[in-house]
């Protein structure tokens, strides 16, 4: 199963083959892991990749209808959070110990690896217990529902209306983040950018090597703000009022690392952000839609081999105001 839609087939085909195959793969990680675990990762990998399609699709959908199964999928991945959370946490300590300077002193990270074990032990039991069997139910009685995905017009047109409002929330995001120290401003940053990733995920067939870049870039940099969201979270952790993990001292050295991490963190995601979201929101959406349009009409073949660029959007097209294969200029 691939995450990608097929030029050849008609746009609400192609949207609903994607769709259905995110949804066996999500029932079969979580009905059949070798590791508990990693099943769990992997289905809320395809919730989120469904919530991407929907956005990409949702202005060529009515609007209760693309309410209604955007709601569910986020439903179904929020029953599974706990168990993903507890365990990113504990990888968050451990990164944070390698990447920061020990002469700040241990703090309460022993103290707070011991409360995240038996978090996650909790959050497992409940899974195991309850919330597999109620995501797996709910993952039934979801899939009809997709059977009837549709847009219309049956073309590339509402994708590139959604396309083009999903890039512009991100960017507008970014710009927001960019001017602000606030941690949730970054997380919702890194909710468009992963929307931004998978969706070109699903768009690659068109331009495998310049779309395929834009992909690798924005999950590189969803990673980034991943960790800072981690960060963010163990510092609301340890100075939360009702939780002790170590004298004010100790808590203080915490901090310090936190905050040394972030920084860097922060400076790279937004490196990353300049390169990634230089291109505006129409000319964006409208070189894509040219391309798509011309491979779906078999004007054009898909290029495999990567381009020699050390940029992304391609991201050097953007700047210089080349034109990509297909011919079209990428004025910004």
């Amino acid at each position: 199963m691939t995450f990608r839609l097929d030029p050849a087939l008609p746009v609400s085909e192609a949207l609903r083959t994607v769709a259905l195959d995110e949804l066996d793969l999500a029932h079969i990680s979580l009905a059949t892991p070798p590791d508990r675990h990693k099943g769990v990762h992997s289905a809320r990998k395809c919730f989120k990749r469904l919530r991407s399609l929907l956005i990409l699709a949702r202005p060529g959908m009515p609007e209760p209808v693309y309410a209604d199964l955007n709601a569910r999928v986020a439903r179904i991945g929020k029953e599974l959070a706990a168990a993903r959370d507890a365990h990113a946490l504990l990888d968050a300590v451990n990164t944070l110990e390698r990447n920061t300077d020990s002469g700040l002193g241990e703090g309460p990270m022993e103290a707070l690896r011991g409360w995240l074990r038996e978090r996650r032990k909790a959050a497992e039991r409940n899974l195991e217990q309850s919330s597999a069997a109620q995501s797996l139910q709910s993952l039934l009685e979801l899939r009809p529902r997709f059977t009837g995905l549709a847009v219309y017009p049956n073309d590339f047109t509402p994708l590139a209306k959604g396309l083009e409002r999903s890039y512009r929330g991100a960017r507008q995001q970014f710009k927001t983040a960019r001017a602000s120290k606030d941690s949730d401003a970054f997380h919702d940053w890194r909710k468009g950018v992963q929307q931004h990733w998978r969706q070109m995920q699903l768009l690659a067939p068109c331009w495998p090597s310049g779309l395929g870049a834009r992909a690798e870039a924005a999950k590189t940099l969803s990673q980034v703000l991943g960790d800072d969201h981690d960060i963010a979270m163990l510092m609301h952790l340890v100075t939360a009022p009702t939780m002790t993990f170590g004298s004010p001292g100790d808590v203080s050295g915490f901090l310090k690392r936190c905050k040394l991490r972030i920084g860097a963190l922060r400076k790279d995601a937004k490196d990353r952000g300049e390169r990634l979201f230089i291109e505006k929101p129409k000319p964006f959406a409208s070189r894509v839609q040219a391309d798509w349009t011309a491979l779906a009409a078999g004007a054009i073949q898909p290029v495999a081999a990567p381009r020699q660029e050390g940029n992304v959007v391609a991201i050097g097209d953007a700047r210089s105001g080349l034109t990509n294969r297909t011919g079209h200029g990428s004025q910004s």
